[in-house]
């Protein structure tokens, strides 16, 4: 078994800016309809966003996403558990390439302050 970091950290003003500024195909192409609701329905909806961007990223370096073209990013679903535990899931495109990687698991954790958001993935394969 090897375990696969990936991490990423975001400016949340830059994600709030794409929002105020009626960036809908930003948000559609980036986040899931789940995803969207989530954050949409926070005190500061940007913070949580760009958790979920960061997430994306560190997903995708996790993973070792080589496919030509842009990431199918969509296809990385940032959830909650039962417990609000976030989670990830992979569909589509994403979830076949982790398979051929022998991707067995990928876990993350969210956090954010004030001006940025990060995540840690950790991809266990084999």
């Amino acid at each position: 078994m090897r375990l696969l970091p990936g991490t990423d950290i975001i400016e949340i003003e830059r994600v709030h800016r794409l929002i105020e500024g009626g960036e809908d195909a930003f948000l559609a192409r980036w986040f899931t309809d789940a995803e969207r609701a989530y954050c949409s329905g926070k005190a500061h909806p940007a913070a949580h966003y760009a958790a979920r961007l960061a997430a994306k990223e560190a997903v995708a370096k996790a993973v070792r996403w080589q496919w030509t073209g842009p990431v199918p990013w969509r296809d990385i679903e940032v959830l909650h558990d039962e417990g609000g535990a976030p989670l990830v899931r992979l569909t589509g495109q994403v979830a076949d390439w982790a398979a051929t990687q022998s991707v067995t698991v990928v876990e993350i954790s969210l956090s954010h302050s004030r001006q940025h958001a990060t995540a840690v993935a950790i991809a266990t394969q084999g």
